[in-house]
């Protein structure tokens, strides 16, 4: 029984490792936001600070807003990530577009490392990507890059 025991030990600890990278994470917040629901998806992202799973108050604040959002979209599509920035080695941000029938909305997740686990430090979400990309290509923005 101990040699069983053992392997299964070591397996369950590395998949509990594995669990707390940003990706991971992320990934996991990704599927349940498609195959069970966006509450439950934001429940488990908050869930991996213990400090925000506190703010019970705030957790259901952004779930409304994310939902009254959404309900406006139509379908679903899926998500592609934009961006990847990192600030030292412990804490990283994400930002996602997340495909709806009417327009993009753009997430962000912001995960911190204080000692061995990564948890979720700031969630957002926003729809203003458009004006983003407009502002972007205007002449001034393009200056720099038109030089050879």
């Amino acid at each position: 029984m101990k040699k069983l025991l053992l392997p299964f030990l070591l397996f369950s600890s590395m998949a509990t490792f594995a669990q707390s990278e940003p990706q991971r994470i992320i990934d996991e917040f990704f599927y349940r936001y498609k195959y069970k629901t966006p509450d439950e998806a934001v429940d488990y992202l908050f869930g991996t600070n213990k400090y925000m799973a506190k703010s019970t108050e705030q957790v259901e604040n952004v779930k409304y807003k994310l939902n009254s959002a959404i309900t406006l979209m139509g379908k679903y599509y899926g998500y592609d990530p934009l961006r990847k920035k990192t600030a030292g080695e412990n804490l990283v941000i994400y930002t996602f577009l997340v495909r709806y029938d009417r327009q993009p909305i753009r997430f962000n997740f912001t995960f911190y490392k204080a000692n061995d686990q990564w948890v979720i430090f700031h969630y957002s979400f926003d729809d203003s990507i458009a004006e983003e990309l407009k502002e972007a290509t205007k002449i001034t923005s393009l200056k720099d890059n038109l030089d050879r």
